[in-house]
Order: structure tokens, then C-alpha cells, then sequence
């Protein structure tokens, strides 16, 4: 059993995106878990002389030799996986205690898997996220395949699921027969950076493994390499957590195979934990729902404090406006002159900097961005009902830049930009292309008026002043319109960024 303080390491490393679950065959669905059923089968077709009929890598290897078709087992057992995969549904994924699901709403960027299935691929996508599939390059058969760039940099928005043994719809890539397994390690040790620099990284940090049983191929395997890379890179004692099924074995076998795994695991630094996947999805997925409960109460007790720049104890706000002289006069000046006058009579005014950028043209932004190196951006003018914002051309006349163009220069920004707040008419159409990049952006998903707009922007301000998060400042502001009597409260829009991604993969 794991004890607390196992289970308190794995979870704050969970949080932080530093551990990588490795998925073995006793983690498959049942729905779609052909590995002894198929093994079975094949002893009786094929009249297998030996006794362990339920060893899919021995009995692959006689049906191999037998048919003489290296590829023969391969094919048949793509095929049944496929055959049977068409049953999983994205709501299979929500059962509490399936494994898939639960490790697909951890924050991770990458997972690894021995198994031949693309249930962590289907679970990541039930949640909204958008996973990259690559497979390990160990025979010639796959080697000249289109890799994955060796610069891409995978996130828990976009993360990836590295099949290390292949997957069912590359038949070629499967590690199966024992032949198999040889000469996938002898390519593990001879071709240089064989497993991208990302997957050797994984290899020695923090482990989760799940669903091995100590006596299956590609368990023993995993071992021999996950030996040689934290061997290269402990720079002190790893945490590395280990979950085995331990299949139908006595107690007194059970508390034998026990000890043994403990002495033989001792040198890796792995902790073994010996129960079921079901079991231990269901408890971890308890413990991460309370661990996360618990950060969210320390947060919500530090949220006044959740903007402030580290080295300067500092929030820039840069203030952007446009009023282009060929389109209707708005108070942006009193806008401004607001929104400084909040602030200076806030609780917090000294852990607030504004900086104005009058009557902007397209170039003077980017410059500003690189001038100030804000944390929050307030854009104030007009917009167009297909979502671009109007600057000023040269000539002081309107100058519109798209959604798409000023998405991707926020992009440049967004390690340093925390929030967007575009008070512009039809604004939340930009807010969306922008969520894609900055945490939070508040748009207009209508025409707004001059009164309405300011006495957001006053709500908004007062409560930043007083310490509020963004979210309790974009309601505040809200209700600050509601408190003008001003019928425009609906018309201000929060878009984070994780719904901006849902939004744009359910289109």
C-alpha cells in the first residue's frame, strides 16, 4: 500500500505536470482486453504444445513460426482490436473507477503506453483536449514514417500518448512474438536517440505505472529501460509509483510475490501498490478530486495576491484606445480617467501601474506590448459586427485589424499576459480568437454603449483595486451596470482559455 506522504508526492507532481503514466495490458478496457483471450484461442487453433496458453507473446511467436507469417498474428489481432473498439463511446470515459478518464483530467503532457489500444487517445478527446499520437520507430518497417517533429513541445491542452509497442492501426509497429521483444531492446540499445529527447526525459523522471503484472513481456522490458534512464539522470531518490494486477494467486502467494517485488524494485526506488486498475483509479481519482479542493481553498486565501509580479510586487495595466474621427465619438478619455481614478483610491494602489497608449495605431501596439510588458491589456473603441477592431490609419481614419491578426500577436505575448479586456462593441468574437492564447479575455457580444462601458470598466477596477480575482472583477463589473440601470449587463462576456479550446474542438 502506499503511504501518505506516496500518495502527497504523486499528487503535487500530478499538479505540476512532472509525472508520466505508463499504461500496460492489465489497464485495457475489458470491452477490448484480447490479450489472453486471444492467446487462449490461438493455443487451441494452432494445437500449442505448452502449458502457458494464457502467454500472448509465446503462443504469437509458435502461430508465427507455424504459419510461417511474421506478420499473421500481428494482422489478426489489429484487426480484433479495431472490430471491438467500435463499441468504446466517449461515455464510457466518465465510469469513476475507469482508468483512461481519470488520468485524462490530470494536467500532463505527456503518456506513455504498452498497450496496442488508443483508449488514452479517446479519453484525452472526451475531455477537449487535442492529443498527438506517435509510436517508437524500432524496425524498418516504420522507421522512414513521418515522425512527429523533434521540437514539438506537448502541453496538457495538447499532449502526447507515445505508443511504445505499437499501435493496432500500424500493424507493422507492433512489438508482439518474442523475436519481437529481443529485437525491440536490442534497437533500444543500439540506435542512437531511438525514443525522442521528450520520452527519455519521462523515462527518468516520475513514474506511474499501471496495469503490469511482473511476469508480462512488455513489463520486463519497461523495466530494463526505465533502469538505464533513471540510472542517467537521479540526482537524488526518484518517487516512482508502481500499480501490478496481481492476478488469481493464494494469499500466501500473493504475500510472497509481495516481498519479492519490493527487494526487486528497491534499486529503481518504486513503490509498489498492489491492487486492481479499477481500485486505484477509484482511489486516486477521490484523492486528486480532495487535493484539488484543498489548493483551491489555499488559492482563494491568497487569490489578492495571484497577479502580483514577482521581482517588481507590480501589475502593469496598459490601456489601449482608438477613436478614429470618420466613426462616432466615444468618452474614451473619461474612460481613462475613471478607470486611473479606481485604482488610486483602491485598497491595493500601490501593486497597480497604468500605462496609457492614446489614439493607436496598428504598429504603435506590438511596439507598446514590448514597452511595457504588461500583465493585463484594456483595449477601449469601436467594433465591427464580424469581430475586428478598429484602430487609426496614419490620417487618424479607421484602420480595422481582424480577429485572426491580433490573436497571433497576443500569442507572442501570452507567457506575460494574464488577461485581455477588449471594450469595444461585438468584441467577443476577438475575446474567443485570443482565449486561445491568454488565460482570460472579456469581449462584447453585442453593441454596447458609452454608459454601459464605463460603468463596466468602474466595477471591474474597484474590485481589482480591493483584491478581487478576474473573475470576481468581470462580475462586479457586470454588476455595476445592473447598479446604473443600465439594461446592457448580459452584454460583457468571460472567455478563459480552457473554454476557448473546448469551444474551437467541438466545432
Amino acid at each position: 500500500m502506499l503511504e501518505e506522504k506516496d500518495w502527497d508526492i504523486l499528487l503535487k507532481r500530478i499538479k505540476n505536470g512532472k509525472c508520466t503514466p505508463f499504461l500496460g495490458s492489465g489497464a485495457c478496457s475489458e470491452k477490448i482486453s484480447v490479450i489472453s483471450q486471444i492467446a487462449n484461442e490461438w493455443a487451441e487453433e494452432y494445437d500449442y504444445p505448452m502449458e502457458d496458453s494464457d502467454d500472448l507473446t509465446r503462443v504469437a511467436q509458435f502461430v508465427a513460426v507455424t504459419e510461417g507469417d511474421k506478420m499473421f498474428p500481428r494482422d489478426e489481432i489489429c484487426n480484433k482490436i479495431a472490430e471491438l473498439s467500435e463499441e468504446i463511446t466517449p461515455t464510457y470515459f466518465e465510469t469513476p473507477d475507469e482508468i483512461h478518464g481519470v488520468l485524462a483530467d490530470f494536467p500532463l503532457p505527456v503518456y506513455i503506453s504498452t498497450t496496442y489500444d488508443d483508449l488514452m487517445v479517446r479519453a484525452l478527446k472526451s475531455r477537449g483536449k487535442t492529443p498527438i499520437q506517435e509510436i517508437c520507430r524500432w524496425n524498418e518497417y516504420i522507421i522512414k514514417r513521418k515522425p512527429t517533429p523533434s521540437d514539438f513541445d506537448p502541453t496538457p491542452e495538447k499532449p502526447l500518448v507515445y505508443h511504445l509497442h505499437g499501435c493496432y492501426k500500424i500493424p507493422e509497429s507492433l512489438v508482439l512474438t518474442e523475436d519481437d521483444y529481443l529485437d525491440f531492446l536490442v534497437a533500444v540499445s543500439k540506435v542512437e536517440n531511438l525514443l525522442p529527447p521528450r520520452i527519455q526525459e519521462a523515462f527518468g523522471g516520475t513514474s506511474l505505472l499501471l496495469g503490469y503484472k511482473v511476469t508480462d513481456w512488455d513489463f520486463r522490458v519497461l523495466c530494463r529501460i526505465l533502469d538505464e534512464y533513471i540510472g542517467r539522470s537521479m540526482m537524488g531518490r526518484k518517487h516512482i509509483s508502481v500499480q501490478l494486477v496481481p492476478g488469481n494467486v493464494s494469499e500466501t502467494q500473493e504475500e510472497k510475490a509481495q516481498k519479492y517485488l519490493d527487494r526487486y524494485f528497491e534499486d529503481l526506488h518504486i513503490q509498489v501498490y498492489w491492487h486492481n486498475c479499477c481500485e486505484f483509479a477509484a482511489e486516486l481519482r477521490t484523492r486528486w478530486e480532495a487535493f484539488n479542493r484543498d489548493i483551491t481553498k489555499i488559492d482563494a486565501e491568497n487569490r489578492r495576491h495571484f497577479l502580483i509580479k514577482e521581482k517588481t510586487n507590480k501589475v502593469s495595466i496598459l490601456f489601449l484606445a482608438a477613436d478614429p474621427t470618420n466613426e462616432s465619438r466615444l468618452r474614451l478619455g473619461e474612460e481613462f480617467r475613471e478607470i486611473q481614478e479606481k485604482l488610486k483610491l483602491a485598497k491595493f494602489r500601490d501593486r497597480f501601474t497604468l500605462l496609457p497608449q492614446l489614439s493607436v495605431r496598428p504598429s504603435d501596439i506590438s511596439q507598446a506590448l514590448l514597452d511595457t510588458q504588461p500583465h493585463i491589456v484594456h483595449f477601449s473603441g469601436h467594433g465591427t459586427p464580424t469581430g475586428a477592431l478598429c484602430f487609426e490609419d496614419l490620417a487618424g481614419k479607421t484602420h480595422p485589424i481582424d480577429p485572426d491578426a491580433l490573436a497571433a500577436l497576443f500569442e507572442q505575448f501570452s507567457g506575460q499576459v494574464n488577461c485581455v479586456i477588449l471594450n469595444a462593441c461585438y468584441a467577443e468574437i476577438q475575446a474567443k480568437v485570443i482565449a486561445k492564447h491568454i488565460k482570460y479575455v472579456i469581449g462584447m457580444n453585442q453593441a454596447i454603449g458609452d454608459k454601459a462601458a464605463i460603468a463596466f470598466a468602474i466595477g471591474f477596477y474597484q474590485a481589482l483595486g480591493g483584491g478581487l480575482s478576474i473573475e470576481e472583477a468581470y462580475r462586479f463589473g457586470c454588476v455595476q451596470i445592473q447598479l446604473q440601470g443600465i439594461p446592457e449587463h448580459l452584454t460583457p462576456v468571460l472567455v478563459k482559455k480552457d473554454q476557448s479550446l473546448l469551444s474551437q474542438l467541438n466545432k
